[in-house]
């Protein structure tokens, strides 16, 4: 028995007949249950907490319109029917913007909240629409600096979850082996904070074609005991719980059998 929370239900109606259909394929998997979190800027009341005066704000306004308090409507009515799913919500960390986001997550009884980052400033890292960015930067420099904004996200303590921790190689980008030295000094302070890393299969689905983290990371993650979660990052019903034998195979190989449950923000092992 295991769990999925990194799920997207946001292509679809806010109906329990579209959720169920996330549901029926997570059982039909052997899950236990699965955890919906849809992006944190699909919703109005988010704009303080992840706009700008720039392209993000412009890309943020274009892609929101929904309101959170349906989504959280929706979520609560499923588990009073018994359904096995959990309330989760994935935030981008901007830097600056933590009071917003607080303000904005607050008035919810979150199971857990995914930390991601997508951009750096205005520039969406993983944005088709932005890769000649990534073709004129110094791709060393954004790796520190990105993995320098994961340190600072873990330690708001306004999450629970780290996603998909190196959605920076998404492009197929490499730094140089030097960089994962100071990257290493990074994920020794997110091990303090106690915060949890999702490994997700969303990578292997991605132009990169390779799970999230790294190897590199990975080694890491091991010899701090950052506690995991196996997260697939579904945007339809058929993603849900996708390669997860392949995943647990992955973080087997590294020594690490136990993932975790969440819960009202509490989290409970479970051996795989």
């Amino acid at each position: 028995m295991a769990a999925d929370y990194h799920v997207h239900i946001e292509r679809g109606p806010y109906t329990i007949d579209w959720l169920k259909n996330f549901i029926d394929t997570a059982l039909n998997k052997g899950l236990k249950e699965i955890g919906i979190s849809e992006h944190g800027y699909r919703f109005n009341e988010g704009y303080d907490a992840f706009g700008s005066k720039g392209f993000r704000g412009k890309w943020v306004k274009e892609y929101s319109g929904q309101k959170i308090d349906e989504y959280v409507s929706l979520i609560n009515k499923a588990k009073s029917m018994g359904l096995p799913v959990k309330l989760g919500i994935e935030a981008d960390f901007i830097p600056g913007k933590e009071k917003e986001l607080e303000e904005f997550l607050k008035p919810y009884p979150w199971d857990y909240v995914i930390g991601s980052i997508h951009w750096i400033g205005d520039w969406g890292i993983d944005l088709d629409d932005h890769l000649d960015v990534w073709e004129s930067c110094d791709v060393d420099s954004v790796y520190l600096e990105y993995f320098n904004m994961i340190e600072v996200m873990a330690r708001t303590g306004l999450f629970d979850i780290i996603g998909h921790i190196d959605l920076v190689k998404i492009f197929g980008y490499r730094p140089s082996p030097a960089v994962f030295e100071k990257i290493e000094k990074n994920l020794e302070e997110i091990a303090k904070t106690g915060i949890c890393l999702e490994v997700s299969t969303a990578g292997w689905r991605k132009p990169v074609g390779e799970i999230y983290p790294s190897k590199e990371i990975m080694t890491m993650i091991s010899k701090y005991n950052i506690p995991l979660v196996v997260n697939s990052d579904a945007h339809t019903p058929e993603d849900v719980g996708r390669d997860f034998d392949r995943a647990y195979e992955y973080v087997k190989s590294y020594g690490i059998d136990t993932l975790y449950y969440f819960d009202r923000k509490n989290r409970t092992p479970y051996k795989i």
